[in-house]
C-alpha cells in the first residue's frame, strides 16, 4: 500500500527530528560538544525551514528563489558562526597558544657576579662583557636595506672570518629557510657599540641580528692571586651556569652568584617592538655582591716577588708564605710556588701540614713560662749535646751548643737537647692542654674552602718520646695557616684570633650586608709571658740563630726553623723544610711573617737550613714593607722626638739640637724635617756623608740645612 506523497514527506521529517535529536544525545553523552552544537544548531535551522515550508508554496516564483537562495545563504552563515563557536570556545586554548606563540617571548634576564677586591680596593677579580653576533639568515633578503647592513658588519676588522665564506654561508642558510648563524664571536663591549651605530643606521631588528651577551670572569695579576681568589668553572651541580670552583670564589659563592631571572614579554612578530602591557613588574636587583679581602695588594706582590726569586734561586721543590697582622687574624698576604705543574687543585698554605722544626719552640717555650714550669732565666745542662730517651738519642743542630744554657739561650741558640728539657717540664695532659689552647687540635676556621684539620692523637696514645720531640718542632705536624696563627698568639699579647681573608662583603649600593671582625678565640698566655717572648725572640735575631734575618735600623725578632722530613722509612737525610718566622716592630708587632721552602738544594748543608733559605728572604721582605708603608726605622723614630736641653741655667733657654744625619738616605732626611721651616738642601747621591750644621748644633735660628751625599 502506498503512501500519500505529502504523508511520505511527513514521516521523512520527523525520522529526520529523531535522527537529529538521536545524535546531539549520543554526542552530549560521549562528551563532544562541538558536535552537540551543531546538531543543536541544525535542528533549528531543520525546523526554521520546515516552518517556512508552507509560505514557499503561497508565495511567487520570484519570492520562492528569494527565499531558498535566503536560506542558502543563512546556511553558510550557519557554518561561519559555527566555526566561530569551534575557534573562540572549544578550540580557543590551541588558538590562544598560537598567538601567544608568535608575539611571547621569555626573556632571560641576568645580573653581574660580584668584583673581588683587595682591602684597597684595587679590583682582583672582574666582570667583562663580551657578546656573540647572530643573525637571521631567512629574514635578512625581505628588505634590501637590511643585506646592505649585514654587509657593513661582516666588514669591520675585528670579525675576522672570510667576508666572502660568511656572505655564502649566509645565501645557504637563507635557501635552507635556516633562523639562525654566528658570525662573530667573543666581540668587547667597544666593539659592539660600533655595530649597535651600524644597526640603528640601517634600522635593523631583533628579528634580523642579536646580540647573545656572556660574561667573562677576569682575574688582576693571576700568577699572584690565583690560589687565593680561585676561579670560576662548569660542574655536575652548575647547569650550565659557571660557579666558583675554588678559593674566596667558592667559599662565598651564595654571596658573589648573580641572579637570573625569566620574564615572559610580549613583542611584534618580529620582535621589533615591545607591546605595552598594564602588568607591572617589581624592579630587581640582580647583581651578585661584592668581597672586599684583607689582602694588602703592596704586601703580596712583595711577598710573592720575593719569596719566588729565593724559590728559584734555591732550586726548592716547594715554597709558602704568609703575613698577617698578628692583632687580628687578617692575612695581608698569601702566597705559594711549586715544581709540579700537575698540582692538584688545592692552596698548601691551608692544607698542606709539615713538621715545623725549630718554628715551634717559641710556642713551647711561652706554654711552660705560661705554666709557671719555668722562667726565662731557668737553667738547662745541655750537656756535651745529646740526650737518650727511650733508647733514641737526640743531638744538637750545631755541635758549640754545649754546657749549661738559660731558657733565652736556649731559644737564641735552638738547642734541642734544652727544648727536650724543657718538655720534661710537662705532663702528657699539660702539653696537650696548651697544643689545644693554641688550636693545634683544631681547624683555625678561616675562610677558604678545603682547611684540613690537624692529625692529633689523645695524649693517652703517645709513645714515650712523643712529647720529646714535639718539643723542638718533629713528631707533630701543622698547616702554615696554623702555625703562624699559634704563633701570633706567642706575641701579640696572648690571644688566640682566628685568621681571616675577607674583611667585608657589600651591595651594588656599597651598603655592608657583612662584616668579618676580629675574633678572638681564647686567651693562650698572659700579656707579661707575651712581652718577655718578644724580647727574647728580638734576641735570637740580634745575636741567635736568625741573624741573617736583622734588618738595619728596625727591631725585628723571629725563629729559624729546619725541619727534616720524613718518609716511608723514617727521616730522608739532607732533605728539609727551611722556614722562618717573624715579626716586627718587635716592641709592638703590627706584622708577623712566615716564610717556608721545602728540599732547597745547596753546595753545603747549611745553605739548606732555615737561618741561610728563609731568613734573608724574611729580612728582604721587612725593607721593602717599610719602604712601602713609609714605616721609619728605629733611628729615625729617636731622632724625631724633640731632644730639649738647657743651653743655661742663667735664663733656663730650652733648645733642639740637630741629629747626626750620617748615613741616613735623603728620603729619611726630609720625613725628619717635614713639620719644620727648615730648608733641605742636598748635593749628590746616595746616602749622608756630611752635614751642615754639624750634629748638637742649636737648631733654634737655621733656616737651612745642607747635606751631601756619597
Amino acid at each position: 500500500m502506498k503512501l500519500p506523497g505529502g504523508s511520505a514527506v511527513k514521516y521523512l521529517k520527523i525520522l529526520v527530528f529523531i535522527l537529529i535529536i538521536t545524535i546531539i544525545g549520543y554526542s552530549f553523552y560521549s562528551q563532544q560538544y562541538l558536535l552537540t552544537c551543531f546538531m543543536l544548531f541544525f535542528l533549528i535551522y531543520f525546523g526554521y525551514i520546515c516552518w517556512k515550508k508552507e509560505e514557499y508554496r503561497k508565495t511567487s516564483n520570484f519570492n520562492r528563489r528569494a527565499l531558498y537562495g535566503s536560506n542558502i545563504v543563512l546556511f553558510f552563515i550557519f557554518l561561519i558562526f559555527m566555526r566561530l563557536v569551534q575557534i573562540q570556545i572549544f578550540e580557543r586554548e590551541f588558538f590562544q597558544n598560537k598567538v601567544m606563540g608568535q608575539i611571547n617571548k621569555t626573556d632571560i634576564l641576568s645580573g653581574n657576579r660580584g668584583t673581588i677586591y683587595d682591602s684597597t680596593g684595587k679590583r682582583l677579580a672582574f666582570n667583562k662583557n663580551i657578546y656573540t653576533v647572530g643573525i637571521n639568515p631567512s629574514a635578512i633578503y625581505d628588505r634590501t636595506n637590511t643585506m646592505n647592513g649585514i654587509v657593513q658588519i661582516l666588514n669591520q676588522d675585528f670579525i675576522i672570518k672570510d667576508k666572502a665564506v660568511l656572505l655564502e654561508e649566509i645565501k645557504r642558510g637563507y635557501e635552507a629557510g635556516r633562523k639562525y648563524k654566528v658570525v662573530a664571536k667573543n666581540i668587547t663591549e667597544r666593539e659592539k657599540e660600533q655595530l649597535d651605530a651600524i644597526v640603528k643606521k640601517y634600522g635593523l631588528t631583533g628579528h634580523e641580528i642579536r646580540f647573545d651577551r656572556n660574561i667573562e670572569r677576569t682575574y688582576y695579576k693571576n700568577d699572584v692571586y690565583d690560589n687565593i681568589v680561585g676561579f670560576i668553572g662548569y660542574n655536575y651541580k652548575s647547569n650550565s651556569e659557571k660557579i666558583g670552583l675554588f678559593g674566596l670564589e667558592r667559599e662565598y659563592e651564595k654571596y658573589l652568584k648573580q641572579k637570573v631571572l625569566q620574564r615572559q614579554n610580549f613583542y611584534t612578530r618580529g620582535r621589533s617592538i615591545k607591546l605595552p602591557i598594564a602588568k607591572e613588574f617589581i624592579r630587581m636587583n640582580l647583581n651578585g655582591n661584592n668581597i672586599y679581602t684583607t689582602i694588602d695588594n703592596e704586601i703580596q706582590f712583595i711577598l710573592s716577588e720575593e719569596l719566588k726569586k729565593k724559590f728559584l734561586s734555591s732550586k726548592s721543590d716547594e715554597a709558602y708564605g704568609l703575613v698577617m697582622d698578628p692583632n687580628n687574624g687578617k692575612i695581608l698576604g698569601a702566597a705559594s710556588f711549586t715544581t709540579n705543574k700537575n698540582k692538584a687543585l688545592r692552596n698548601p698554605l691551608f692544607q698542606n701540614q709539615f713538621e715545623p722544626g725549630s718554628t715551634f719552640k717559641p710556642i713551647v717555650v711561652a706554654s711552660a713560662m705560661d705554666g709557671k714550669l719555668i722562667t726565662k732565666d731557668t737553667l738547662f745542662d745541655v750537656g756535651n749535646g745529646r740526650i737518650t730517651k727511650y733508647g733514641h738519642t737526640i743531638r744538637e743542630s750545631s755541635r758549640s751548643t754545649r754546657g749549661v744554657l738559660n731558657t733565652q739561650e736556649v731559644l737564641k741558640r735552638s738547642s734541642n737537647v734544652g727544648m727536650v728539657l724543657i718538655g720534661d717540664k710537662f705532663t702528657d695532659a699539660e702539653f696537650e692542654h696548651y697544643l689545644k689552647k693554641f688550636g693545634l687540635y683544631d681547624k683555625t676556621g678561616v675562610d677558604f674552602p678545603g682547611e684540613i684539620k690537624p692529625y692529633t692523637v689523645p695524649y693517652k696514645k703517645w709513645h714515650g718520646l712523643k712529647k720529646s720531640t714535639m718539643a723542638f718542632g718533629q713528631g707533630i705536624v701543622v698547616t702554615p695557616i696554623q702555625l703562624i696563627t699559634a704563633f701570633s698568639a706567642v706575641i701579640n699579647g696572648g690571644v688566640l684570633y682566628k685568621p681571616y681573608l675577607v674583611e667585608k662583603i657589600t651591595d651594588e649600593s656599597d651598603i655592608i650586608i657583612r662584616r668579618n671582625i676580629p675574633t678572638q678565640v681564647r686567651r693562650v698566655v698572659s700579656e707579661d709571658i707575651s712581652r718577655q717572648l718578644r724580647g727574647i725572640l728580638e734576641d735570637v735575631v740580634a745575636d741567635g740563630t736568625a741573624r741573617r734575618g736583622q734588618v738595619e735600623g728596625y727591631r725585628v725578632g723571629g725563629k729559624t726553623g729546619t725541619a727534616q722530613l720524613s718518609g716511608k722509612g723514617g727521616y730522608l737525610k739532607d732533605n728539609y723544610l727551611a722556614s722562618f718566622i717573624g715579626f716586627f716592630p718587635a716592641d709592638k708587632p703590627k706584622y708577623v711573617i712566615l716564610v717556608m721552602f721545602l728540599k732547597p738544594k745547596g753546595e753545603t748543608i747549611f745553605e739548606k737550613y732555615g737561618g741561610a733559605t728563609a731568613a734573608p728572604v724574611f729580612a728582604d721582605i721587612v725593607k721593602r714593607i717599610t719602604k712601602t708603608k713609609n714605616i721609619l726605622s728605629q733611628d729615625i723614630s729617636n731622632i724625631t722626638e724633640i731632644k730639649e736641653v738647657k743651653s743655661g741655667e742663667a735664663n733656663g733657654f730650652v733648645d733642639i739640637e740637630m741629629p747626626d744625619l750620617t748615613g741616613f738616605s735623603p728620603k729619611d732626611v726630609i720625613y725628619i724635617f717635614k713639620n719644620t721651616d727648615i730648608e733641605i738642601k742636598i748635593e749628590g747621591a746616595g746616602l749622608v756623608d756630611k752635614q751642615f750644621p754639624a750634629a748638637g748644633t742649636s737648631l733654634e735660628d737655621v733656616k737651612e740645612v745642607r747635606i751631601i751625599l756619597k
